[in-house]
């Protein structure tokens, strides 16, 4: 791939991404209610600004690309379901069942 805009499409949302794994990361470690030390931002906000900056970039990409938006979206829809099972087995788990 050598068209610039193809190659800033995907070098903005490989940046986003990474944008929003730091601030999951950061939420992870000190807590999703605790704040930067420094700017004093919320760590929720942070996270709340990563992923709508991420599910921007996704659609500009999609569109970009002419990405299959319905095969995308049965994937999304099967991989909640799955990730839900998940999660119930999980809290089933903690709660001793």
């Amino acid at each position: 791939m050598r068209r610039p805009i193809d190659l800033k499409h995907l070098g903005k949302l490989a940046e986003e991404l990474n944008e929003c794994g730091s601030a999951v990361a950061r939420c992870l470690i000190q807590g999703i209610h605790e704040r930067e030390p420094v700017t004093g931002k919320l760590n929720r906000d942070w996270l709340e600004e990563e992923i709508a900056d991420v599910l921007a970039n996704i659609r500009l990409v999609q569109d970009h690309f002419n990405l299959d938006v319905h095969r995308i979206a049965e994937r999304r829809q099967n991989k909640m379901a799955h990730l839900r099972a998940w999660h119930a087995m999980l809290d089933d788990e903690a709660a001793g069942k």
